[in-house]
């Protein structure tokens, strides 16, 4: 490469030298020959020829350096495009120096971001551990439920064939559904026969309404009759009780004290039975209690309690046994056959037994009294307090009811009812005397009294 250059530059030097001296000894020979070209003087012919040699010696130098190098020649013809190209790599560079700097940004992000993911990964990493516990701890699960698994497909292969069993029923069941149906028409059919008999029923119950309320009303002039005959009918019971006692205590005079009445109950008690051993014990625990009730009311001051004074027949136990083993609760009262006297050894009894069953309802009606407050202020309202009662009693023991009946917690309800009825200052037109808890046969009927004004209760005790 060195020496070609060192070539090429003598052989510069060399043409150059050469056409000088030609160019020169051109311009001698023209200035002596005192030669013309162009018009021109000879002085200024010469000046031509040598700029004519030096223009040859430049353009022959340039054609050496441009035909032996490519470089010199690209260079010189191309400058510009080179110089382009230039600017346009410096702005690519700038550019790359930019995305440079921004992708060293993005890297720095990359590696926060890479950092977070390290340190996710970390904790995925124990989360990894604990999940892979609870992977064991779940697959030991899935065995227990594999095995629950299995018996549920026996209970289904059970379950399915017991729904075969059910189809096959419920094929049954439509075919007699399917002839129900059939009938169910018909009754359509016959029921819209009936409709129009009906409606020609309506039609003459319409004119038997007319008839009936005429009858209603002659019908509750009767019942006000009936009213006033049951009051009187209470009045007459009181009035057979009181002779009744007065032929007892005139019976009493004759032979002696009465200690135990016809009647009287010795000993009450519900009973239901499940079992004979049982039944025998309950049995002799009431005739006990009978015998003790019987020897203090006849021989008071004698505690001897094991002393025989009941009498009572085989044949009543018997009946007493047979009603009761059938397993329902009843009402059992061993009552006195009849009268006796005090010192008497011998007491006849007899069972009574009667189902124990609901008799009145808690807010049942029992007994009702019209009465004003005129009436009060004439000074007849304990008698009508007592009337009152009376009906209640009647018609609980007519009901069944065979324990006690009494007003509130205790008789002085009843005094208390009375005195704050007498300073009552609204008016008020019935009193009524109704249950004021369920009853049963066996009691006891508590009595609750309520003072109303048409339908709202004014006093209640």
């Amino acid at each position: 490469m060195m020496t070609s250059a060192l070539v090429l530059i003598a052989a510069i030097l060399l043409l150059g030298g050469l056409l000088a001296a030609l160019g020169d000894y051109l311009g001698t020979k023209v200035g002596k020959a005192r030669l013309r070209m162009f018009h021109l003087r000879p002085r200024q012919t010469a000046t031509l020829v040598t700029i004519f040699t030096g223009t040859l010696i430049a353009a022959s130098t340039l054609g050496i350096l441009f035909a032996t190098s490519e470089s010199l020649r690209k260079g010189i013809f191309r400058l510009d495009e080179y110089l382009n190209r230039l600017q346009d790599a410096r702005d690519e560079l700038a550019e790359a120096v930019q995305e440079k700097e921004i992708v060293k940004q993005e890297l720095a992000k990359a590696q926060q971001g890479l950092d977070q993911v390290n340190r996710k990964f970390q904790i995925t990493q124990q989360e990894l551990t604990t999940v892979s516990q609870n992977v064991k701890q779940l697959n030991q699960q899935l065995s227990a439920l594999k095995q629950e698994r299995e018996k549920l497909l026996e209970q289904r292969k059970r379950l399915e064939q017991e729904i075969i069993k059910k189809d096959e029923e419920l094929a049954r069941q439509k075919e007699q559904l399917q002839v129900t149906e059939e009938r169910l028409e018909n009754l359509k059919n016959q029921r819209q026969k009936l409709q129009t008999e009906i409606k020609k029923q309506d039609q003459r119950i319409a004119e038997l309404d007319q008839n009936i309320q005429t009858r209603d009303e002659v019908l509750q002039f009767q019942e006000e009759e009936v009213t006033e005959l049951e009051t009187q009918l209470v009045k007459l019971q009181e009035k057979i009780q009181a002779l009744e006692q007065y032929y007892q205590n005139y019976q009493a005079l004759r032979r002696g004290n009465v200690a135990l009445g016809k009647g009287e109950v010795l000993a009450l008690r519900v009973v239901q039975i499940n079992d004979l051993e049982e039944m025998e014990t309950v049995i002799n625990q009431m005739l006990r209690q009978a015998n003790r009730n019987a020897i203090q009311a006849t021989q008071p001051g004698n505690e001897n309690f094991q002393e025989q004074v009941l009498v009572i027949t085989q044949s009543q136990i018997k009946r007493l046994k047979e009603i009761l083993k059938d397993g329902q609760e009843y009402v059992v009262q061993i009552v006195t056959a009849g009268n006796y006297l005090s010192g008497e050894k011998k007491i006849r009894v007899f069972t009574d037994v009667i189902p124990n069953q609901q008799v009145f309802q808690k807010g049942e009606l029992i007994a009702s009294l019209s009465l004003s407050p005129q009436e009060v202020q004439q000074g007849e309202l304990s008698g009508r307090i007592n009337l009152l009662l009376a009906a209640s009693r009647f018609r609980a023991r007519r009901s069944g009811v065979v324990g006690k009946i009494f007003v509130g917690e205790s008789n002085v309800e009843v005094i208390r009812f009375i005195e704050e009825l007498e300073t009552l200052n609204q008016p008020y037109n019935q009193i009524n005397a109704i249950a004021a808890q369920k009853t049963d046969t066996a009691g006891p009927l508590q009595l609750k009294l309520r003072v109303m004004q048409d339908d709202k209760v004014i006093l209640s005790h």
